[in-house]
């Protein structure tokens, strides 16, 4: 920049320039004082350092007219020589400069620059600022950058794992979260494998390693991964510590892992970098309905984008160089690795190991030994935990207590406690001590906990019953004491019931007494017949008794905290009288289970055994009578079963759920829209996506599924009521189908259920359309929700490809009431459907409808075009559009 760019300062800001200047202060000092750019402050530096030179050039060298020579002659000399080109000052020095070894000394120290300037100041006599100090020490403290070598390796000889994180993903809860990113990379070029899951685990870390091997066709030498508990347990420098499940997955395969250090993500920087490269490019700004559709644009994204790319360090196709790699992967083994799980036992004093309630011979280890198990689906291994090498291997027990020892495992040792046993056994009997004896030498020490019940029941019992006991025992070859216990209780209680009674007593009238009583009052009267029950009648009874109703008789006490569906109740069981609720009950099947009595059977059974522990035993028809006078149950005459099955169809036959689930119901689930399904549909029907509540005490399998509301209707004094009969759920994913099944609902009689049925008979538009254009029979919810959204309020659902005789009555019922002209059969397209529709048909025309069967080979036109059959694709009415079914209703069809 020349001069007549420079900035002009006024004559006020030059002069204070020049005076600061003149007293040694610094540029920056006097840009800090007076806010004038250093640039300018430089420049008229400059100009002043020239001024004062060529005042000092002037002096030296002075003009003709100056000089006195004393002569008029001017003499012949030469001129002055050229004075040198003016330079630049030179930049000032550090203050701090004289004191630089000190201020070295004390930076190794640690002390900071404001430290150094105040001793400066009090040990040196420092006349200079804290920020020339400052400056000084930043010069001193810089450092040379970090240099790192350039990794090479070979063909296959390294991969690179690690975990990111993934796009957000409807998760079952309703809402969107990241999954888990895994990413491997082959290190020489670059070739990638991706895939997302809910969450980690040690078996889900090494199945990801699994399918990683089996996408690239082969093993690379090393793997180098972070320090992660699903890989290592324990750092290490020098021997890190792998976990044992990824450790042994890895032998399979002939891989040795390569842990990086801790914090060093630089050993791995090329899965670190293709992490950040997977999500910013293939995964940002995107969202996914489900963890597969992401997968599956992963593993798109990689053959369509990232392998055909310019490597940007190598400058080659990453395609090319995989398939030069490729051929130098180790080969896959022929079998799968088998997964175990892994545990720590120790030996007890007969030689076994306990694991999951199953004994298991440790021989050769130590007693008192600890030793590790690994668990697999059919057996287990033992090994050594010093050199890891098995030395037992068994088949897993399947029956809680069961023994898998040999033989020549047993550790043989009598001891002065068995001889007392077995003496003991000898003074009740033969057969006892014979059956110990057994024991014994089956089982050595082991045996002798139940050679002890069997002795200890001499303190309660004769011993003529345990001697009994015995025989049997040895005939049959028993050898569970608590049976041999019930078999001495047995033979008790059957003497004392043989006992005879007593006949003379003072309060026992004589035998003539009662004779002429009976002669008296009963002899000479007519005689009236015995009140018997027919098994009809005590089924009846069975039926249409009431567990509310036998709570109240008995005065039972019920937990309702621990019922978690609509047709269970635990109670206190009456038999054990234990604080906590053991006795569940089954309103839709009346029947029970006491969990701690073991105790269980029908509704007529329990009020049997109630009475019976009040000392009042009675037949099962006495207690069928004396139900039906204590109001727990109603008896009809046989012949009006079939009056009830009618008054059953208009009444019902499931209680119906207080519970509407509906207000949680979401409308806006991608399911419901890929299935074209509008929330107006979905609130008419009653069904959507119900997500997870926090607040709720008790989980439901219904949560994160699409569920539909079954809905009955019923006649009371106000008309017809609609009452809710159940809720259905659809899985929404393979992880909810194989734990609950594709539907999952509460429990209930499907006798009359159709879905769909309230809306049939208490809609306006829906009756109007049934009435003119008939009822449209379909097999699921989806098939109805579809129809319904094209305007075909007239069809209902079977849930399911059959029909009931519960629900032809149902449909003689709602006959009564809409007057519908015919049935149209829309079940599937597939050969169940089929054969379904021809058997409804069937059925339905021997109880006098009307029925036609979708015929799915018709010519149709849609659109305007020229007739052809429905398309292959269209299974069921929910794979039709909504303008394909409107087509389907202008032509006639439904």
């Amino acid at each position: 920049m020349g001069e007549g760019r420079m900035n002009v300062l006024k004559p006020n800001l030059k002069a204070t320039v020049i005076t600061l200047l003149e007293k040694g202060l610094s540029q920056r000092e006097i840009n800090r004082k007076t806010g004038i750019n250093r640039k300018t402050i430089r420049r008229y530096a400059q100009l002043h350092h020239r001024a004062i030179f060529e005042e000092t050039e002037s002096s030296i060298y002075p003009t003709l007219e100056g000089v006195d020579t004393g002569s008029s002659v001017l003499p012949v000399q030469n001129p002055p020589p050229r004075p040198p080109a003016l330079e630049n000052p030179p930049k000032n020095g550090s203050a701090c400069e004289p004191h630089r070894k000190w201020i070295e000394e004390q930076l190794r120290l640690g002390r900071n620059a404001m430290a150094i300037y105040q001793d400066l100041v009090e040990l040196f006599a420092f006349t200079h600022q804290y920020n020339s100090v400052k400056r000084f020490v930043r010069r001193l403290k810089k450092k040379d950058p970090r240099q790192f070598d350039r990794l090479e390796f070979l063909p296959g000889e390294e991969a690179q794992v690690d975990y990111g994180t993934g796009a957000p993903t409807l998760h079952d809860s309703g809402k969107h979260r990241r999954p888990r990113l895994f990413v491997m990379v082959l290190k020489y070029s670059g070739r990638a494998f991706r895939k997302v899951v809910w969450k980690s685990s040690k078996e889900t870390w090494c199945r990801l390693h699994e399918e990683a091997f089996r996408y690239f066709g082969g093993c690379p030498g090393y793997v180098a991964l972070d320090n992660l508990k699903e890989g290592v347990i324990k750092p290490d420098i020098y021997d890190p510590e792998l976990n044992t499940l990824y450790a042994a997955m890895l032998s399979h395969y002939d891989v040795a892992a390569d842990p990086a250090r801790v914090k060093d993500p630089n050993r791995k920087g090329t899965v670190e970098n293709g992490v950040k490269y997977t999500q910013n490019t293939a995964l940002k700004g995107r969202k996914f309905d489900c963890i597969d559709v992401q997968n599956d644009w992963l593993m798109h994204w990689e053959k369509r984008w990232a392998a055909p790319r310019i490597h940007g360090r190598a400058k080659r196709q990453v395609e090319e160089m995989f398939q030069e790699e490729k051929p130098c992967l180790l080969p896959l083994p022929l079998s799968p690795f088998v997964y175990f799980r892994q545990e720590i036992r120790t030996v007890y004093d007969d030689g076994t190991i306990q694991l999951d309630n199953c004994y298991y011979a440790a021989n050769p280890a130590p007693l008192y030994s600890q030793v590790v198990v690994r668990v697999y689906d059919k057996e287990i291994e033992i090994l050594d935990p010093q050199r890891m090498e098995v030395i037992r291997r068994h088949p897993k027990g399947r029956m809680p207590g069961s023994l898998l020892m040999e033989p020549r495992d047993r550790i043989f040792n009598p001891s002065r406690q068995t001889d007392r046993l077995l003496a003991r056994a000898e003074a009740i009997g033969p057969h006892t001590f014979s059956l110990c004896e057994t024991w014994f030498t089956e089982e050595g020490r082991s045996g002798q906990r139940r050679m002890y019940g069997l002795i200890n029941l001499v303190r309660h019992y004769p011993a003529r019953y345990v001697e009994k006991a015995a025989e049997l025992a040895k005939a049959n070859g028993l050898k569970s004491s608590k049976a041999l216990r019930r078999m001495v209780e047995r033979m008790a209680d059957d003497e004392k019931k043989t006992e005879q009674l007593t006949q003379n007593h003072p309060l026992i009238r004589p035998g003539e007494d009662y004779a002429a009583f009976w002669n008296q009052h009963a002899a000479g009267g007519s005689s009236r017949p015995i009140v018997t029950e027919s098994r009809v009648k005590l089924s009846q009874v069975w039926e249409q008794a009431s567990w509310l109703e036998v709570i109240r008789v008995f005065d039972l006490e019920v937990d309702p905290k621990r019922s978690r569906r609509d047709d269970e109740i635990w109670i206190k069981s009456p038999f054990t009288h234990e604080e906590k609720a053991s006795m569940h009950v089954s309103l839709s099947e009346n029947i029970f289970k006491d969990f701690s009595s073991g105790k269980g059977g029908g509704i007529m059974q329990f009020c049997r055994e109630m009475l019976l522990q009040k000392g009042r035993e009675m037949t099962m028809s006495e207690v069928a009578r004396w139900m039906v006078k204590e109001g727990i149950a109603t008896a009809n005459h046989p012949k009006s079963l079939v009056k009830q099955k009618e008054k059953a169809a208009n009444a019902g036959t499931n209680p119906a759920i207080k519970i509407d689930l509906r207000r949680y119901l979401r409308t806006d689930h991608p399911e419901l829209c890929r299935r074209g399904i509008s929330a107006t549909t979905c609130r008419y029907l009653g069904c959507g996506f119900l997500p997870r509540r926090s607040w709720a005490k008790t989980g439901s399998p219904l949560n994160s599924r699409l569920v539909f509301q079954v809905r009955g209707v019923r006649e009371n004094g106000q008309g017809l009521q609609p009452v809710i009969l159940t809720h259905t759920g659809r899985a929404l994913s393979m992880e909810q189908e194989e734990l609950n099944g594709k539907y999952w609902s509460y429990p209930f009689k499907k006798a009359w259920e159709i879905y769909n049925q309230d809306n049939i008979l208490l809609d306006e538009a829906a009756l109007g359309q049934t009435n003119m254009f008939g009822l449209i029979l379909t097999e699921g919810f989806f098939d109805v929700a579809k129809l319904v959204e094209a305007g075909c309020r007239n069809a209902v659902a079977l849930m399911g490809n059959a029909i009931s005789l519960g629900q032809i009555e149902r449909l003689v019922w709602i006959r009564s009431r809409v007057r519908f002209p015919r049935i149209l059969l829309f079940l599937d397209r597939d050969p169940a459907g089929k054969t379904g529709a021809l058997q409804v048909r069937e059925r339905l025309f021997h109880h006098g409808f009307p029925v036609t069967v979708f015929d799915w080979e018709q010519l149709v036109s849609f659109n305007g075009e020229k007739p052809k059959p429905i398309p292959e694709s269209i299974k069921d009415p929910a794979d039709m559009s909504v303008e394909q079914i409107q087509t389907l209703r202008r032509h006639g069809i439904f």
